[in-house]
């Protein structure tokens, strides 16, 4: 009878200890915007974001208390700890987010578009000035400033 007794008190003051260590943990509420990849702190009133696709972390603080309409839906992320950004890539996931990386430097990708920029602007062979007679010359920029700013209404 004693071991039961004694059983009960060893489980009953388990729950307890285990009750009391999730009501005094705290959690940190953030707001997290999955389009772009960015968190607010509510209670402080500050933006964690990322340039680099999560690598690595900024803040800004914010004075206004108005929710800025660009970034898109947000969801309500809480965290027992304030640094939420470490569980970023389970939240891009999770809520389907996009990060931003706007770093990167591939450099076969940026060789790449420049040659498709060297094959787009082929040079123009143009007439020598000289050949052309003052008249038509004259006529071709009249034609060029209609184009640039458009017919005058009189």
């Amino acid at each position: 009878m004693r071991q039961i007794v004694l059983f009960l008190y060893l489980v009953l003051c388990g729950v307890i200890i285990f009750s009391c260590n999730n009501i005094n943990q705290k959690k940190f509420e953030f707001f997290y915007y999955p389009s772009r990849n960015i968190y607010f702190d509510v209670a402080d009133n500050f933006y964690l974001y990322s340039l680099d696709g999560g690598k690595t972390w900024d803040s800004i603080n914010v004075n206004s208390n108005k929710q800025p309409a660009t970034l898109g839906e947000k969801k309500i992320i809480y965290s027992t700890t304030s640094e939420v950004w470490l569980n970023n890539q389970q939240h891009l996931t999770q809520y389907n987010g996009h990060a931003i990386d706007i770093t990167a430097n591939d450099s076969s990708m940026f060789e790449a578009a420049l040659a498709a920029d060297r094959k787009a602007k082929k040079p123009k062979a143009t007439a020598p000035s000289s050949s052309i007679p003052r008249r038509q010359q004259s006529e071709k920029k009249a034609g060029f400033f209609q184009r640039l700013f458009g017919k005058k209404h009189k």
